[in-house]
């Protein structure tokens, strides 16, 4: 299971980064033939800078999940020197921190979404329900939480940059 998140997780990432870029992008586009035609045509992205915000979140999130399969990437002068099985377990404690820490997250944003769906909270420009983003971000620390939970069953504290 944590595979296929993990999975989902670099898809999410990869098309809100495109989304983004595009949005930036267009945006800059249509801000100079804006100023070109002396305001007279505007072409740009409505909440522009709130759906970039919001997406950055998403795309943060997503990408540091899916980052986890394999370890993380570490430069370890001083643990790589350690015996195996104290590097295996600093690894396995190491994921299950970072366990601790998505399920807080987690724990947190799903509160906030509650919050925000009770008090019909509402983005700014867009009028987009706070709950859904709250949610989807809580959803990605769940994703996180599952990624870290398998490295941390599986860590053998072997490092192949080591070797």
């Amino acid at each position: 299971m944590a595979g296929w998140i993990e999975a989902a997780c670099l898809g999410v990432a990869a098309l809100c980064l495109l989304y983004m870029v595009f949005v930036v992008g267009f945006n800059v586009l249509a801000r100079i033939v804006f100023d070109l035609t002396d305001t007279a045509i505007n072409l740009m992205i409505p909440g522009a800078i709130e759906q970039v915000s919001y997406v950055l979140g998403v795309i943060a999130l997503a990408a540091l999940a899916a980052s986890m399969g394999g370890g993380m990437i570490a430069v370890d002068i001083l643990v790589g020197r350690f015996p195996r099985l104290l590097r295996i377990a600093i690894a396995r404690l190491w994921f299950v921190g970072i366990v601790a820490f998505a399920l807080v997250l987690c724990w947190l944003f799903w509160g906030e979404a509650q919050a925000t769906f009770a008090r019909q909270e509402q983005t700014q420009d867009l009028r987009l329900p706070m709950f859904l983003i709250y949610g989807l971000y809580a959803i990605e620390c769940f994703a996180l939480a599952v990624i870290a939970l398998r490295e941390a069953l599986t860590a053998d504290g072997h490092h192949p940059e080591l070797s």
